[in-house]
């Protein structure tokens, strides 16, 4: 794996316009073997389930939601700093299917669905109709 001082001296060299996907695919590379979160192998005898009775020597990664979240704050950094979003290094196609790859393989192996939350629509809160008058007769 590439040391911290050799990858932040090889991309140092380059302006965020000279940068792509394959570049922060690297760097998110680099930064899965910092990871904290426990993503079972297929061989593992743990492999779905969410937590495990016993430990096993299954790799730690970055968990799917921090590489996400930190993903789109630099997207939103990149934009919000001149950079155009058709240039943006952070949203290319690369990226979104890499983060989808890594999404899927860790629901999977660690048995934790990560469906999107509907959102809740604002009811449409109508005053009451007022009713007819009724006839006493």
């Amino acid at each position: 794996m590439i040391s911290s001082a050799i990858y932040d001296a090889s991309l140092s060299t380059l302006s965020f316009a000279q940068r792509s996907g394959a570049h922060v695919l690297e760097f998110l590379r680099y930064l899965d073997q910092f990871g904290k979160t426990k993503v079972h192998t297929q061989l593992c005898p743990f492999f779905g389930h969410p937590n495990p009775p016993a430990p096993c020597p299954c790799p730690l990664r970055q968990a799917w939601g921090s590489l996400d979240a930190l993903i789109g704050r630099l997207r939103a950094a990149y934009e919000e700093n001149g950079g155009k979003p058709e240039t943006n290094p952070f949203g290319a196609r690369a990226v979104r299917l890499y983060l989808r790859e890594v999404r899927d393989s860790q629901s999977k192996a660690r048995g934790i669905s990560y469906e999107k939350k509907k959102r809740k629509r604002p009811s449409q809160h109508q005053p009451p109709q007022p009713s007819p008058p009724s006839n006493p007769i």
